[in-house]
């Protein structure tokens, strides 16, 4: 993983977090994590969190409302961090 890019390390942890932790009734990711919290997880600074993240939304792969994080598109995001 530590060869990765911080967008592919990004993709791959929100994966982790959907499958780990599953969705809510709005099909939000289950758990709620601070930009820094997630930061801490792929491994980043928060500032490239928080960009990644906003590009990533640009892109339509995921929506964001607060801390909550829906994923729109899984194949995308599957084949940012795994490289399919």
């Amino acid at each position: 993983m530590a060869q990765k890019t911080v967008r592919e390390r990004l993709a791959e942890t929100l994966l982790f977090l959907d499958k780990t932790f599953g969705e809510d009734k709005d099909g939000c990711i289950n758990v709620v994590l601070s930009r820094v919290e997630l930061a801490s997880a792929v491994g980043t600074a928060t500032e490239s969190v928080i960009r990644l993240l906003s590009e990533i939304k640009n892109d339509r792969l995921i929506s964001l409302e607060g801390k909550q994080i829906k994923i729109m598109d899984r194949v995308a995001l599957k084949r940012i961090g795994f490289g399919f």
